[in-house]
């Protein structure tokens, strides 16, 4: 950890008090939203079933939850990805057929640039990620509004970074949409079109092992038998 504010010139210390944000504290649908957040991150069928009554509720007053979610999203701006993600996820499912556009727009914004990071997660990979989130919410929203399937063929037809796209392909082939988006897609990428879901009981694969073992045996912890891949942990520039 480092200090972004050093030690004056006249060797002291200084401190400083911010405000904190309260977003989910000015009106009684940003207090439905952060009690949406909390029982999202709920583990365990109460929160399941807390999270569900929240979202009935917001149901109702879906013109306010589209702006009381922008409101939050202007105040963290870049940062948060984690709570912009949930945001996102809870729009999908309470939001109405306004908050398409909302998605639309989140899914399509500009990624920062990619960069050499020392650490796991960039800054461009945390956005990518919320960019699949709205994806993902605005496909819940064409369940109860079917029209806002047509923003998904746009994001297509705007040919966002590959993980987006990818993502978004996956979820017009779901909604039946792929005549149109043979049409959307370069020959390039026409391998998309044939991804699909499978269940876990479905996938199989091949050992590597050639030595005639047994299966069933404790993987090899090294040598030459030893395949899986290897991680190595982040250091920060400070180390």
């Amino acid at each position: 950890m480092t200090c972004q504010n050093p030690t004056l010139k006249s060797g002291t210390d200084s401190l400083e008090f911010i405000e904190g944000i309260r977003s989910f504290d000015q009106s009684p649908s940003a207090w439905l939203l952060g009690e949406a957040v909390r029982f999202l991150n709920t583990a365990g069928k109460e929160g399941e079933f807390q999270y569900s009554r929240v979202v009935e509720i917001l149901r109702c007053c879906a013109g306010d939850l589209l702006e009381t979610v922008t409101n939050v999203f202007h105040q963290v701006k870049g940062g948060d990805a984690s709570l912009r993600w949930n945001l996102l996820y809870i729009l999908g499912d309470a939001g109405d057929e306004h908050a398409a556009e909302f998605l639309c727009k989140a899914v399509l914004r500009q990624l920062p640039e990619r960069r050499d990071e020392t650490c796991c997660e960039s800054e461009r990979d945390l956005e990518v990620l919320v960019a699949t989130g709205a994806v993902h919410a605005l496909h819940k929203l064409t369940n109860r509004y079917p029209n806002a399937a047509e923003l998904i063929l746009k994001i297509i037809a705007e040919r966002p970074a590959r993980p987006i796209l990818v993502e978004t392909v996956k979820v017009a082939l779901e909604l039946d949409l792929k005549e149109r988006v043979i049409d959307l897609l370069s020959k390039d990428d026409h391998w998309i079109l044939d991804l699909r879901r499978v269940r876990p009981q479905e996938l199989f694969v091949e050992p590597e092992r050639e030595d005639g073992m047994e299966r069933g045996f404790t993987p090899p912890k090294y040598g030459g038998f030893y395949t899986a891949p290897k991680a190595t942990c982040c250091h920060s520039k400070e180390n």
